[in-house]
């Protein structure tokens, strides 16, 4: 039977996860408990990401007595942890937070005339683009995989499925797409209604692969760090292959104050450990350079874009937008970023 919450008690169970899978504290790197106050910190962080610069928490007052009787959290002095029983109902929380983000900024973003010609600019296409897949890795991913009609490919963490209609509609492959973010499937759904007999779009999560159906073909375009469990899915996406299936896996990899700088060795990246428990070898592309000018590009359409953002009232997408590319170029310009294609094929 499930436990009903309120929306303080999901949010305090999406803090606790949160610090529980990313301990660091942005500005002092030290790690994190999760004590009242790192959790309202952290909650506040959240809201505001979520949210916009001026959402404010709720009130967790009762929130933390709440979950304890529930028994889905336990208390360890002033720390706070998910009990075995609260770990799952504290990942849909997240889940559910973050698909709803995503859904509005998508939904907003392919309506945003501002944001099509930003990706037009940027990368070549207007494709919705969430990510940095400019044409030039579109070519190479579809010339790696070389897709035909008879191929059934899963796109994973599609968003609003541009992407996935694009290969659809090029080389005739049935491609299913999947995306935690309900609002933009829906979209994705009704835009391609007429091509529903080699496309298709429907919910899912990829930290939950449990699909009814087989494909030859999985594709995950800078997707998998959202991954809670990286090895897990990996299984997951290997278990729905068919025989002599495929991956095409745009990855990244940060080298972080604690790693050893060989960790950005395609042979050495979180993508490549898991596929490598998981028996499976691959061929890789290094695009960091290629990140790089995207990033350059970025910034650049984004500033000069800025007061037609602001006229739609997007602002915040172009803002959004910016703010990555500060965070992300001095990464790349100290060495501390890779970006790779992973081609895997199964015997």
């Amino acid at each position: 039977m499930m436990v009903q919450l309120s929306e303080e008690e999901k949010q305090l169970l999406d803090a606790i996860r949160s610090i529980e899978r990313y301990p660091d504290d942005e500005e002092t790197g030290k790690k994190l408990t999760s004590t009242p106050e790192n959790l309202r910190n952290r909650g506040i962080l959240i809201q505001k990401w979520t949210s916009g610069k001026q959402a404010k928490l709720a009130d967790w007052t009762n929130a933390f007595e709440s979950l304890l009787t529930k028994g889905l959290i336990q208390r360890d002095g002033s720390v706070y942890v998910l009990t075995d029983l609260g770990r799952p109902y504290a990942a849909r929380a997240r889940t559910e937070r973050i698909g709803k983000r995503y859904s509005n900024i998508l939904i907003r973003s392919e309506r945003s005339t501002a944001h099509s010609l930003f990706c037009e600019r940027v990368f070549g296409k207007d494709l919705c683009q969430a990510n940095l897949m400019d044409m030039m890795q579109l070519e190479k991913l579809l010339e790696v995989l070389n897709l035909t009609s008879e191929n059934r490919v899963l796109d994973v963490g599609c968003g609003i499925g541009k992407i996935a209609e694009y290969i659809s509609d090029l080389t005739h492959a049935h491609v299913l797409g999947i995306d935690i973010a309900g609002g933009a499937i829906e979209r994705a759904q009704a835009r391609t209604q007429k091509k529903r007999d080699r496309l298709e779009f429907q919910e899912g999560d990829l930290n939950n692969l449990s699909l009814p159906v087989s494909v030859d073909t999985i594709i995950a375009i800078a997707t998998l760090h959202f991954a809670e469990n990286l090895e897990k899915t990996i299984g997951q996406m290997k278990a729905l292959l068919t025989p002599h299936g495929q991956m095409g896996l745009f990855s990244f990899q940060y080298c972080f104050a604690n790693d050893t700088p060989d960790i950005l060795l395609p042979d050495n990246t979180n993508l490549a450990q898991a596929l490598k428990k998981h028996g499976m070898s691959f061929k890789t592309w290094d695009f960091t350079e290629r990140e790089k000018e995207i990033w350059h590009r970025q910034r650049q359409a984004a500033t000069e874009l800025m007061e037609q953002f602001r006229a739609e009232g997007n602002l915040d997408l172009c803002e959004g937008r910016i703010e990555e590319c500060e965070e992300d170029l001095p990464r790349l310009d100290a060495g501390k970023k890779k970006r790779y294609l992973y081609h895997v094929q199964l015997p």
